[in-house]
């Protein structure tokens, strides 16, 4: 059976930079952190593999779509989830393999299962120092949000808790058009203040990483509460898991 509730998580694994060093960190934070559901985004092939092998007891999406070892994928907890589909959705993000990607997952010793379906999503959202925007000052993730925004809405099924979660590299606009369409942050539906994700110092070290910013997102429809939510500022032998720090909540589902 499905517990009540279930933790989620997402994190931006900042591709393979210092991966020798950062390797460690980042099982030594999955082991403690043990979530549900987890998102990551800019993956690569040789951490996809370091996940598989931390994440032992999940399964994650094998499609054939490049993006899916290259930049996102889904995990969850195989005791607790069977996967019924999933798929890629292009919403305008400007770099190649990036996609909306989403899955749906249901409870996998539940005889009520197909009546409780989850959808769960997540993308990377394109970052604030791309040439376009330079030299136009116009963001592109007002259009990625909403083109997102229409994503969600094509794909959940009446009454299906949506978690839509990944770095939007944004502190205002993407949230502000989702909580319009009705899908609200895991922090504000619980009246605390949203912390900041980005930069994970000491192991973000550039020059250009100097305001700290909530980049990192975790939103849900109304038929998926939040009940806790936290950004862990984690560190194993003085390294963090990534440059941003990750967004971990328990959400309780089909409320």
């Amino acid at each position: 059976m499905l517990p009540d509730r279930v933790s989620v998580l997402t994190l931006n694994l900042w591709k393979d930079n210092r991966w020798a060093d950062r390797a460690p960190s980042v099982r030594a934070f999955l082991d403690h952190a043990d979530p549900d559901i987890a998102a990551f985004q800019e993956l690569r092939p040789q951490t996809r593999d370091h996940l598989d092998e931390v994440l032992g007891g999940h399964a994650r999406v094998t499609g054939e779509l490049p993006g899916w070892s290259t930049e996102g994928n889904v995990y969850w907890r195989e005791s607790s989830f069977r996967a019924l589909d999933h798929g890629a959705i292009e919403v305008g993000i400007l770099e190649e393999d990036r996609r909306l990607f989403w899955i749906r997952l249901v409870p996998r010793d539940d005889n009520r299962s197909a009546d409780r379906s989850v959808l769960v999503c997540t993308a990377h959202f394109t970052y604030a120092g791309n040439d376009r925007e330079v030299e136009t000052g116009q963001s592109p993730r007002v259009d990625q949000a909403r083109q997102t925004v229409d994503a969600l809405a094509a794909l959940g099924n009446p009454g299906e808790p949506v978690l839509f979660m990944g770095d939007l590299n944004d502190a205002v606009h993407p949230t502000r058009i989702l909580a319009a369409a009705g899908y609200t942050d895991c922090f504000s539906e619980l009246g605390v203040p949203v912390r900041p994700t980005f930069p994970a110092w000491p192991t973000k070290d550039d020059a250009d990483a100097v305001v700290e910013m909530p980049l990192d997102w975790l939103v849900a429809n109304e038929h998926a509460t939040s009940r806790a939510a936290m950004v862990p500022e984690f560190f194993h032998d003085g390294v963090a898991p990534s440059d941003h720090w990750p967004v971990l909540a328990m959400y309780e589902l089909w409320t």
